[in-house]
């Protein structure tokens, strides 16, 4: 089974790191996102792969997440 990492943008590190966090799925990506992340976005990458970015739009109440596939190389 493929596991993916979700790497939070470094605002959201104490030293200043990215902050990556695995995740079994896209579903279970997108709830720690959203628990970890309270304005800003993240990256969803499979091993060396990045499949997007993922931004959270909204205010303190009905946030929605905006998700950008990468394009294929090719």
């Amino acid at each position: 089974m493929t596991r993916l990492q979700l790497a939070l943008e470094l605002r959201h590190s104490v030293h200043g790191d990215v902050v990556r966090m695995g995740a079994i799925d896209v579903h279970t990506a997108l709830a720690i996102a959203d628990i970890n992340v309270e304005r800003g976005s993240a990256e969803l990458w499979d091993g060396e792969r990045r499949l997007g970015r993922l931004t959270k739009h909204g205010g303190d109440h009905a946030t929605f997440w905006e998700i950008v596939p990468d394009q294929p190389r090719g």
